[in-house]
């Protein structure tokens, strides 16, 4: 069932007549646009999360279960006000193809800000879906949820991510050093900011 709205823009998450049918957030762009989790989302949500290679940046130390997956994007439906964090699918606009998993997190209305989280699928990267979905999700975080600043954290090693952040305009603000234990090594951890134009 759909919940009664108190906030105007979470009814563009989901249908009323078909709870399940996701639709874009309000701001679709040229090749993608980002719209709310939903329940066919758990297997690609599942091998995502599941995904060795993105345990490194995520810090991820377990494999997560499709219970976990399931209470995840049932709880993905709260609004950011109430959780602080906002979790949205990538899609492609022509293949309605799930391409990636973007987070919004730490949102604070008092400060104003938020961070922003990424995974692409493997085969849709190095295709410009990361960072026309980062463009926007700062279109709705300045815009809908008027903050005036979002950041980013990588680890060193992720230059690829860096350099998309930097295109963006997001600017290298801080480094955590000795942040992140892998591999039998510490990882200096980078803080992106970018701030309302």
């Amino acid at each position: 069932t759909q919940a009664k709205t108190l906030f105007p823009y979470t009814t563009l998450f989901r249908s009323a007549s078909d709870p399940m049918h996701t639709q874009a957030i309000g701001i679709p762009g040229k090749h993608i646009q980002l719209r709310a989790l939903s329940q066919e989302d758990l297997p690609l949500l599942l091998s995502w999360e599941n995904d060795p290679g993105g345990w490194y940046s995520s810090g991820t130390i377990n494999p997560l279960s499709p219970d976990f997956i399931q209470r995840y994007i049932t709880a993905s439906s709260t609004h950011i006000l109430e959780t602080g964090s906002m979790s949205l699918i990538i899609e492609g606009l022509k293949t309605r193809s799930a391409l990636g998993h973007l987070v919004l997190y730490d949102y604070s209305p008092i400060h104003r800000r938020l961070g922003v989280g990424i995974y692409i699928d493997r085969e849709a990267r190095k295709t410009g879906i990361g960072s026309e979905a980062i463009r926007l999700a700062l279109r709705y975080a300045f815009d809908k949820l008027r903050c005036e600043q979002v950041y980013a954290e990588v680890l060193a090693s992720n230059e690829a991510s860096q350099q998309m952040l930097r295109s963006i305009g997001f600017e290298h603000t801080a480094t955590l050093p000795r942040w992140h234990w892998q591999d039998n090594h510490y990882e200096d951890l980078h803080y992106y900011q970018i701030w309302h134009p």
